[in-house]
Order: structure tokens, then C-alpha cells, then sequence
């Protein structure tokens, strides 16, 4: 038989699971919703590269010409 794994953090004891524990001990909807935040995050982030790019290589362009193509971009981006 397997002895339980064990690691000491600041006086206290913390066991390691062997690989085989139980999926409901886990925090609900955790997971899931962080990697919603991430997709979000990154969505901005994509956004405002293309913001940035559109202003460096195309100076000249206009504002609302600039602000219609990155919002069409955002539109493509959460497209599913």
C-alpha cells in the first residue's frame, strides 16, 4: 500500500494527492471562468495591438476609418 505524500508549509501539514482524488472537492466553475478571463483578457489586449499597429504604420488614416476597422476586428474576434 501507497503511504500518504506529505509536505510541511510554515508548521503546517499539507497532503499530496496521489492523482486519484475526488473532482468535487474542487472549487465549482473555477477553472472554467478563469479561462473565460483569460480569453477576455487577451481579446483587449489583441485589440489594442491592432490599435496600436493600425497608428504606426498607417499615420495618415482617419480616426473613424481606424475605429470602424478595430471594431470589426472585435466582432471577428468573439465570432464563435
Amino acid at each position: 500500500m501507497r503511504e500518504n505524500m506529505y509536505f510541511c508549509i510554515s508548521k503546517k501539514y499539507v497532503f499530496v494527492s496521489d492523482g486519484n482524488f475526488n473532482r468535487a472537492l474542487l472549487p465549482h466553475g473555477g477553472y472554467a471562468s478563469g479561462v473565460r478571463a483569460g480569453e477576455a483578457a487577451e481579446r483587449i489586449r489583441a485589440a489594442k495591438t491592432l490599435e496600436r499597429l493600425l497608428a504606426e504604420v498607417m499615420p495618415d488614416m482617419a480616426d473613424a476609418e481606424r475605429n470602424a476597422m478595430v471594431k470589426r476586428f472585435k466582432e471577428l474576434l468573439t465570432e464563435k
